[in-house]
């Protein structure tokens, strides 16, 4: 097995195999490019192609092309050469192999990458030619794609079945609990096992070196009473906010163009391939994160974003700029032409449609002041204000001086006042919790300062369609500055033309910080973690409750009122049944 060690090394180049995941730039006769297993903005990484290895002079990690691999992909030295394997044509012939005075074993992972790979083919295969598939052709030729986008794609369909994949997994020697690992079945809390995805087109999602690690599922029909998309749980192969649909095929368009476009759904990416514009990639069943955001970095200073215009993708467009900026990595805004809501319709009507928009695209935060100002057009003393107010807490947690400056000169512009006024105001302006005043985001369990009524208040904003299927049980004494919005939630609908504009400004704060506890911004996903919210709410006021009557319990027996007592531990178990 020594030997393949030696082959796969051999027929692994390792400038092509980390040009793969780099941006690299010649060096003499070697190759430098950013390190990504440090933070830098200078190159401090060396390739060199005649020893065939890798050196970073900044964090000193190093080694040869397994190496490589073992660090950026968090893998072990097996599934790492079997990784390298599978992309030069070789096939293992162990499920060990010993290198050095170490036996290296297939493990949990190489099993995992096997049932991904088994699930994407024989739901490739059945859309392709069973039967019971044909509303899906029918529904994928409606929207408009061709047999060679489609196997481009790899897309498939899940029968409506309850077992079908873990059937198909049986005979192919794994078990239930590794479909439950994989994300491709579902435990119930009877011990049962069934399939995670039935009746729904499927998109397999692959890392960068193209092995499907997940995937994301679609409804044929809209239905109010379903989730309109479903993805995998993450895995030991699988992280949502480190991989990004679509990188595998669109990493090389991306470095040529210098630009990654980054779009909502798997449609949108598939439509504009289809098309033609290929460095263009989505977020994999979660919100936007800032390791996402350093990936296509590596591959393109140029990233550009297109959100859908309803309210839940105008808050995800707001933190995605706050995210890029306090990364200092440069973004652009995608604006869609009236009608259309995203490029998929856009590219359909007329692919010019989408040329002009990529190409009309503005820097971020110009976008959000112009926006703004598109909203307040009088421009008066308070729209300022406002403004301002929004606006100032994202320039605050920009990373680069000289993008801050060039910020607060263009905000002083747009609202004819000075520089210093607004430097001023900087000052005693307060950076949202999800960032730090360094231009990081901060880990989530610092989030967890949030009320648990602050974050269901941030759902129901980020998406007011909720309030019509969750009944949220609100508390009593709630904080002044959400009492508009909680009145609105308890008459069942949200009417946000009558907000406030500073109160709605607060609210969208509420909505972005809320929207990092949940995985996807999948209605189901938003439905559950309210449900979660509501019970805990319960609970706590249910604690409240139990202190109060504590409290009046322990003063009623010290002064001997029987009356009294008999009252309270009436009314106490009244309460708590």
């Amino acid at each position: 097995m020594i030997d393949q060690v030696a082959e796969v090394k051999e027929r692994s180049d390792i400038v092509e195999i980390v040009s793969s995941y780099l941006t690299l730039k010649k060096a003499g006769s070697n190759y430098k490019a950013n390190c990504p297993f440090h933070n830098e903005k200078t190159p401090s990484l060396m390739i060199s192609p005649e020893r065939q290895s890798f050196k970073c002079f900044g964090c000193s990690e190093g080694g040869d092309v397994i190496t490589f691999i073992e660090k950026i992909e968090g893998l072990d030295f097996y599934n790492s050469l079997k990784l390298l394997a599978e992309r030069a044509g070789i096939t293992l012939k162990s499920q060990s192999v010993k290198f050095g005075s170490t036996e290296h074993r297939a493990d949990e992972k190489t099993r995992l990458f096997e049932i991904n790979e088994w699930a994407k083919k024989v739901y490739h295969k059945i859309l392709l030619d069973h039967p019971k598939a044909e509303k899906a052709r029918a529904y994928l030729k409606k929207r408009g794609l061709s047999a060679e986008t489609i196997a481009k794609f790899e897309i498939g369909y899940a029968p409506d079945s309850w077992d079908f994949i873990l059937r198909f997994l049986k005979s192919k020697n794994y078990t239930d609990k590794e479909a439950v690992a994989a994300g491709l079945a579902i435990a119930s809390e009877r011990g049962k096992y069934f399939d995670r995805f039935r009746g729904r087109i499927v998109f397999p999602i692959n890392n960068i070196m193209g092995n499907t690690v997940a995937f994301t599922t679609r409804i044929l029909e809209d239905n109010p009473k379903e989730a309109k998309y479903i993805n995998s749980a993450e895995s030991p192969v699988y992280t949502k906010g480190k991989t990004i649909y679509g990188l595998d095929k669109a990493k090389m368009p991306i470095k040529e163009a210098n630009q990654a476009i980054l779009v909502e759904g798997n449609m949108d990416v598939v439509a504009c391939v289809q098309a033609g514009f290929k460095n263009v990639v989505a977020v994999s069943g979660t919100a936007l994160t800032s390791e996402q955001l350093r990936i296509l970095n590596r591959y393109a200073q140029d990233i550009v974003l297109c959100f859908d215009m309803d309210n839940a993708g105008q808050i995800a467009m707001k933190r995605a700029i706050r995210l890029a900026l306090a990364n200092d990595i440069s973004t652009k805004i995608i604006t869609m032409p009236v009608p259309f809501k995203d490029p998929d319709e856009a590219i359909k009507a007329d692919p010019v449609n989408w040329t002009k928009a990529v190409k009309a695209a503005k820097p971020s935060l110009e976008y959000w002041i112009d926006k703004m100002l598109s909203e307040h057009p009088a421009l008066e003393v308070n729209d300022k204000k406002i403004i301002a107010k929004e606006i100032l807490p994202t320039i605050k947690t920009i990373a680069s001086s000289i993008e801050k400056e060039h910020y607060i000169q263009y905000l002083a512009q747009k609202l004819s006042i000075s520089e210093q006024s607004l430097i001023d105001a900087l000052e005693k302006s307060k950076v949202d919790r999800e960032f730090t005043a360094a231009g990081r985001e901060v880990p989530v369990e610092s989030l967890l300062e949030m009320s648990v009524l602050e974050r269901m208040v941030g759902l129901i904003w980020a998406e007011p369609s909720l309030i019509k299927k969750v009944k949220v049980d609100l508390t009593k004494n709630p904080p002044e500055k959400l009492i508009p919005v909680l009145k609105m939630i308890e008459a069942g609908e949200i009417e946000k033309d009558k907000i406030k504009p500073e109160d709605a400004a607060i609210y969208d704060q509420l909505a972005i910080s809320a929207l990092h506890f949940v995985d996807s911004d999948d209605e189901d996903e938003l439905i559950s973690e309210l449900n979660y919210l509501n019970r805990r709410l319960r609970s706590d006021k249910l604690e409240d409750v139990k202190e109060t009557y504590a409290r009046k319990i322990k003063e009623a027996e010290s002064t001997g009122d029987t009356a009294e007592l008999k009252k309270l531990l009436s009314e106490f178990s009244e309460l708590i049944k």
